[in-house]
């Protein structure tokens, strides 16, 4: 019985060590994202993205390659090569990524499933985050709205 006991306690300690992987804090899923887009964890940037700006972007990405958008979030969702070389490392170029990953973030106001995130030595921008299915998520799209 106390083995039992142990192996529960064991098992209820890993899943709180693991849990951190989800951004619980509007702060870490923006650093999050840059450290992933700078370590070519593409598939840990998706994730960390909110749905908005997932829809998004797959919207644009079918639009530029002439493709459904359930064929393009198929790439994304399962890491496709031409999706890592494609948009991502084009992406990770262009964002600066290896800047961003090493700044710091911090957490802001707080509105129902939105906050606010201020990049520190820069009081101007601030990212927009979204809480979804429990973790904060990154509005990339949101933040950065494209222009028409």
């Amino acid at each position: 019985m106390s083995r039992t006991r142990t192996l529960l306690a064991l098992i209820i300690l890993i899943s709180c060590l693991v849990a951190p992987a989800q951004a619980q804090d509007p702060a870490h899923a923006v650093k999050g994202f840059f450290q992933a887009v700078n370590a070519r964890d593409y598939g840990r940037a998706w994730d960390l993205l909110s749905s908005s700006s997932q829809n998004r972007i797959v919207t644009m990405v079918a639009r530029d390659e002439e493709m459904s958008t359930e064929a393009v979030r198929r790439l994304f969702e399962t890491r496709d090569p031409s999706v890592c070389a494609g948009f991502w490392d084009s992406f990770r170029a262009s964002s600066h990524s290896e800047i961003l990953a090493g700044r710091t973030f911090t957490s802001g106001q707080v509105a129902g499933n939105r906050g606010s995130v201020r990049m520190d030595g820069n009081d101007e921008r601030h990212f927009v985050t979204v809480l979804e299915e429990g973790s904060w998520r990154f509005g990339l799209m949101e933040t950065f709205p494209s222009r028409p």
